[in-house]
C-alpha cells in the first residue's frame, strides 16, 4: 500500500460504516411492519383507528413493498 492509497481506505471504511447504519435502520423498520398473525395478514404497524373504525392495511404494506422494490 502506498501513501496515496491511505485516504481512499478511510473513505471506504466510512462508507462501510454508513451502509451498516442504513441497513440497521431498514431492518428496524421491517421488524415493525410485520403481519399481525398467520391468520390475519394485516400490517400490525399500519393499522389504526379512525372515527371509531379500525383501519387495516394488508401485508405486505406499502412500506415493506417500497423497501423490497428499492432493494431489488
Amino acid at each position: 500500500m502506498t501513501h496515496d492509497e491511505l485516504p481512499y481506505i478511510a473513505i471506504i471504511e466510512d462508507l462501510n460504516k454508513l451502509i451498516r447504519k442504513q441497513m440497521k435502520a431498514i431492518d428496524a423498520v421491517m421488524a415493525l411492519h410485520k403481519p399481525m398473525s398467520d391468520r390475519e395478514p394485516y400490517c400490525n404497524e399500519c393499522r389504526g383507528v379512525h372515527q371509531g373504525e379500525v383501519d387495516v392495511v394488508l401485508y405486505p404494506c406499502p412500506t415493506i413493498q417500497t423497501i423490497e422494490k428499492e432493494l431489488g
